[in-house]
């Protein structure tokens, strides 16, 4: 059969015919229209996945309405308002010092004004508490609610923190925040094994500590000959803490040491010197000046002195000696280099904790000849004087201080060699008896 009587065969022969197919065709069509335009599924019914549900429409009809008057607006219409509600406020950033890390980048890191760095650091001048940055210590930012700097803080000890405070004029100006320390006194005892040094770092005793020991009792013991295993030493020292917490700072009160059979003592006074059990003073004294020639005093030590263009108090805590450039500096007692560093305005300087309650502070050098740990005696040459950091010229800045505060070395009461004056031996010897009985309750 052809394919023409084939198609022949599928065309309408009637009206009815013709109605049917025309039915059909207009059926076909509404049902793919409504295959195109369908609208969405009930929107209370149907559920987005989790991971792209951010919200749930809801019907017009479903919203109940509520009074004008107690309705909270979605939209504020008092601009102030939305101001005062957003507004930033105070915040305090705790950032804890990396190796390596200066003030430079901490504040670079954190986005801080450097001219606010500079202003910090002119204010440390005469502190240097912002160097060294230590790592693992930690520098507390205060932010204003315009994200300027208000303050920054340091922890020195459990006792002591310091703050650079922001003043109206802009510039910062230091505060020390102290908590009041509860200090007692208790014994350590110790048996020479090995070196006297060894045995005395593992009974706990600072490397300063251990010079003062060694050098009270340098003419009468040679620890490194005299000094054998089973030999003692006993001592009361002081301590001190913040609700619990130890400040860091241990002062030998009494030593008492048994060496080839024979006992030695030496007892701290109210003075800051040592004494043996007769009143005898045993501390070595300390220079007056630092220098063998006595240079012009440029500028005293003036703990009162105001900044002239600030107005801010900005103490002198040292003594600046007119000592040309290369002039030596001495040591002006025992002691233990325990800082030597660099510092924009100190420029180079050094730290020396000297015996008791001293210690020393030489700024300004233009050669620095110790190292941080060395032990240097009363008038060795342990520096030359110069003119960097922050000066007008070349001097040598002196600083001595007695329990951590700056006092004038030109006419502070310091050590020499002397003895326990009549009025004074009672309390001395109450003391002496008291702290006997406490080493001599040894286990050894």
């Amino acid at each position: 059969m052809s394919s023409e009587n084939r198609l022949s065969r599928w065309q309408p022969s009637g009206p009815k015919a013709w109605l049917v197919l025309i039915s059909a065709v207009f059926i076909l069509l509404m049902l793919v229209y409504r295959g195109l335009v369908a609208p969405s599924p009930d929107p209370e019914t149907y559920v987005l996945p989790n991971s792209t549900l951010t919200q749930v429409p809801i019907k017009a009809n479903t919203v109940e309405p509520t009074s004008p008057d107690t309705a909270t607006p979605l939209v504020s219409t008092d601009p102030l308002q939305d101001i005062a509600s957003t507004a930033p406020v105070p915040q305090i950033i705790e950032h804890v010092i990396k190796s390596g890390e200066t003030l430079e980048k901490i504040f670079n890191r954190l986005g801080l004004s450097r001219h606010d760095m500079y202003s910090i650091l002119e204010a440390d001048e005469e502190y240097l508490v912002l160097e060294p940055l230590l790592a693992g210590d930690t520098l507390s930012f205060e932010l204003d609610q315009d994200g300027q700097l208000k303050s920054l803080s340091r922890r020195i000890n459990p006792s002591k923190s310091i703050s650079f405070v922001r003043h109206k004029n802009g510039g910062f100006s230091y505060q020390e925040n102290a908590l009041p320390i509860n200090y007692s006194q208790h014994a350590l005892h110790g048996k020479i094994v090995g070196s006297f040094y060894q045995s005395a770092k593992k009974l706990g005793l600072s490397d300063a500590n251990i010079v003062i020991i060694r050098d009270l009792f340098k003419t009468r013991i040679d620890f490194r000959k005299d000094a054998r295993a089973g030999d003692s030493f006993d001592l009361v020292v002081e301590t001190g803490d913040v609700n619990g917490e130890s400040v860091g700072r241990t002062q030998i009160e009494a030593i008492q040491l048994t060496i080839k059979g024979e006992t030695y003592h030496a007892f701290l006074h109210s003075d800051g010197r040592f004494y043996d059990q007769n009143g005898n003073g045993l501390t070595p004294a300390l220079l007056r000046w630092p220098t063998k020639i006595h240079y012009r005093i440029s500028s005293p030590f003036n703990p009162d002195r105001r900044h002239p263009i600030t107005g801010r108090l900005s103490p002198h805590n040292g003594t600046d000696l007119a000592a040309p450039t290369g002039t030596k500096v001495l040591a002006t007692g025992d002691g233990v280099v325990t800082r030597v560093a660099y510092q924009k305005y100190a420029g180079k300087y050094l730290d020396v904790d000297n015996l008791g309650p001293y210690s020393t502070r030489f700024l300004h050098l233009s050669k620095i000849l110790v190292k941080k740990g060395q032990h240097v005696k009363r008038g060795q040459v342990i520096a030359l004087s110069g003119n960097t950091g922050r000066t007008t010229g070349a001097h040598l800045h002196y600083e001595l201080h007695v329990n951590g505060k700056p006092v004038n070395a030109m006419t502070t009461d310091i050590p020499t060699l002397q003895e326990i004056p009549n009025s004074k031996m009672a309390e001395f010897k109450q003391h002496v008896e008291q702290w006997v009985a406490m080493m001599n309750d040894s286990p050894y």
